[in-house]
């Protein structure tokens, strides 16, 4: 099991980014989202756990070893995709390199399998592999490194929706069958709900709420609804977080089944109806 224990933190790390006052605890095996404002908080996290920075205040404890203990564990312990390279004219050729020297690796018939699942032969040139082909040849490398923590930054956003979701597949079966702790983050509120068990809101440098996703079964949108006689009221009880209210115009974050908010909807006074997905900018707001 991997265990990530962060209390009261203050931390600055040597990239510039900061986290200020921060506790949570992060258990495997999950997958855990970090939805922000800008991506200083998702890299000085990341930082964190390289042990690259300076503890003002608070105390960190990973895989039950103190920060400043950590760093040589961290080597071995945590996989980054920023750390994975494609070395090798042909896939099987760069597969084999990129295992080199971690020990507990797939052995690369195993990793070679994976891939395959991803439609990637072997014997395909590097070169004639897609820029979005080469990114799922390198998160399938990462798995295939069986890291206890995974770190796979915003790189989910760097593939077509058939690939996320093969890929996404993939990870979550990865964190059940190695027992590990995978973090990442994204531009799309979508990627976020559909892959996160927790997810984690920072507004700059502070967190400001973390959300158990384990028993969400949809993705939230954003209501925009002119007019007037809404009960606003039913709607909060229902999973609506209010963004904006106007005297014509309220507009809401919903979470869960839209369906259910549609009787709400069928005032004689509402004149007009906006459903649309609700972006990074309208979850901060509500969480």
């Amino acid at each position: 099991m991997s265990n990530i224990t962060i209390n009261d933190l203050t931390f600055d790390a040597k990239s510039g980014d900061q986290l200020d006052n921060v506790s949570l605890e992060l258990k495997s095996p999950q997958l855990v989202g970090i939805c922000s404002n800008d991506t200083g908080a998702a890299n000085a996290l990341e930082e964190l756990l390289a042990v690259r920075g300076n503890i003002l205040s608070g105390d960190v404890t990973i895989n039950g070893v103190p920060f400043k203990k950590y760093k040589r564990q961290s080597k071995t312990d945590i996989g980054r995709i920023d750390d994975v390279a494609l070395k090798g004219k042909t896939v099987e050729k760069a597969v084999k390199r990129a295992l080199r020297h971690h020990e507990k690796a797939l052995s690369p018939e195993q990793a070679l399998q994976m891939i395959e699942s991803l439609k990637i032969k072997a014997d395909q040139a590097i070169g004639e592999l897609s820029d979005e082909q080469k990114l799922e040849l390198r998160l399938a490398i990462l798995l295939a490194w069986q890291c206890p923590i995974v770190i796979l930054s915003n790189a989910l956003d760097g593939l077509n929706g058939d690939q996320r979701q093969m890929v996404g597949s993939l990870i979550e079966d990865y964190a059940k069958k190695v027992d590990a702790l995978v973090l990442f983050t994204s531009d799309d509120i979508s990627t976020l709900m559909r892959y996160a068990n927790t997810l984690y809101y920072f507004n700059g440098s502070h967190l400001t709420s973390a959300r158990d996703l384990s028993m969400n079964d949809g993705v939230d949108c954003t209501v925009t609804v002119m007019g007037t006689g809404l009960p606003i009221d039913m709607a909060v009880k229902m999973g609506a977080h209010m963004l904006e209210e106007a005297a014509n115009e309220t507009r809401f974050l919903f979470t869960g089944n839209i369906q259910a908010l549609l009787p709400l909807l069928e005032q004689s006074t509402i004149t007009d109806i906006r459903i649309e997905d609700a972006t990074i900018e309208d979850e901060l707001m509500a969480y």
